[in-house]
């Protein structure tokens, strides 16, 4: 291999890396992985036309303000990927709403900011809208709520984390104060959506996007659909894409496994059902599965396992209907059952009474949702999706990709 070949396949290794690290941290900054940042920075060009050609993504890249933000837009709303601190639970709806009353309140504060005056810029913004529930900083709950929200924020590096005592205050709010600062210049790009809201009517009006009305945007809004779902998702069902996005796929599958494969570093599985993109590495991944590490993705597996059972029974008697899906009611029972056989090894957290049954059932069945081996039916049932049929214990799937 001549010096100029062996160059070439260096820079195009880099450039996957970096581009692969985006995938997966949408916000990169510099302080929390230098060495990346810097590949981003050397094949920035490279890298947003490439995400900019192939999936509508904006990649913006400020070496002076040490971050690189790839602006991803999903093809759907996903509720199987909740926002979340740092070791704690899935964001509640008090906490969605907390997080967006502290981007609006840090907006307005300079490079600093303490805790007890970020706490009262929300309370005062909360009394401006009627729909929201007033924000009590007496309250211990909602401190406890509040510093989940700074929690998340200094995981994003919108925040950084300087003096203080965050936990005092939420036991205290007299004695306790933390002092932060603040990254404006990532805090403007924090938003990832086509339409920024003091231009929107609304929440919808915010993410929808302005195409071109012509064939080649047609074919360019396809393509885009494409390659969002298989970068974002490990399994795209040919029935959930739209019309345009099927018949740029009928006619570019070569080019998408071939982008996929070289530029992403993703193995490509072709079934008759849908496409999937593998992360054999698992890098991509937020979470694995099934990996064996929680009581949550062990009963997912064992319920997926008797969901596709059930699915090929109902195709065995009605061959000509679609697999019909199983009553909520049916699958908190069997979640029962498989409690009962793993009393000694699962978590003590999900109790073997009806909501501690119910609350096991709802977290395996999003896990499940989320990887695409399942889906929730209008009536509140649960159906194995075509995955799930050929799903082996001994396969462990990467996906959910943020």
């Amino acid at each position: 291999m001549t010096p100029v070949c062996l160059r070439d396949e260096r820079a195009l290794a880099e450039r996957r890396s970096a581009l692969r690290v985006l995938l997966a941290r949408p916000l990169l900054v510099a302080d929390q992985d230098p060495e990346t940042f810097a590949s981003v920075v050397r094949h920035r060009g490279e890298l947003a036309r490439w995400f900019a050609d192939h999936a509508g993504w904006t990649l913006v890249v400020d070496a002076g303000g040490r971050h690189a933000r790839l602006l991803k837009r999903p093809v759907r709303p996903d509720p199987t990927r909740p926002a979340g601190a740092p070791g704690k639970g899935p964001f509640d709806r008090r906490r969605y709403v907390l997080f967006s009353l502290a981007l609006a309140a840090l907006d307005g504060e300079g490079a600093q900011v303490t805790l007890a005056r970020l706490a009262e810029r929300v309370r005062e913004l909360s009394l401006e809208d009627v729909a929201l529930a007033p924000f009590d900083p007496e309250s211990s709950t909602e401190r406890h709520a509040f510093v989940d929200v700074l929690r998340l924020l200094g995981e994003l590096g919108v925040v950084v984390f300087k003096d203080g005592d965050a936990e005092r205050y939420v036991r205290d709010r007299a004695s306790g104060d933390a002092l932060y600062d603040v990254r404006e210049r990532l805090l403007a790009r924090l938003l990832s959506a086509p339409r920024p809201p003091a231009l929107a009517a609304n929440a919808a009006h915010m993410a929808e996007e302005e195409r071109a009305g012509t064939e080649e945007g047609d074919r360019a809004a396809g393509r885009h659909e494409v390659f969002r779902r298989l970068l974002d998702d490990p399994v795209a069902y040919r029935d959930d894409l739209s019309p345009r996005a099927r018949e740029w796929l009928a006619a570019g599958s070569g080019f998408l496994y071939e982008r996929l494969e070289r530029d992403a570093g993703l193995v490509v599985e072709r079934r008759a059902e849908g496409l999937a993109a593998i992360d054999t590495s698992g890098a991509l991944a937020d979470t694995a599965f099934p990996d064996g590490g929680s009581t949550v993705k062990h009963a997912a597996l064992l319920l997926c396992e008797w969901l596709a059972d059930e699915a090929r029974e109902g195709r065995r008697l009605h061959p000509a209907q679609p697999p019909p899906g199983v009553l909520w009611r049916a699958v908190v029972a069997r979640i029962q059952v498989l409690q009962a056989e793993h009393a000694g090894r699962w978590s003590k957290e999900f109790d073997r009474s009806d909501a501690g049954a119910e609350a096991l059932a709802r977290e395996a069945v999003r896990l499940l949702v989320g990887f695409g081996l399942a889906a929730m039916l209008p009536d509140g049932g649960v159906v194995a999706r075509p995955a799930a049929a050929r799903f082996a214990p001994r396969e462990t799937m990467t996906g959910g990709r943020p």
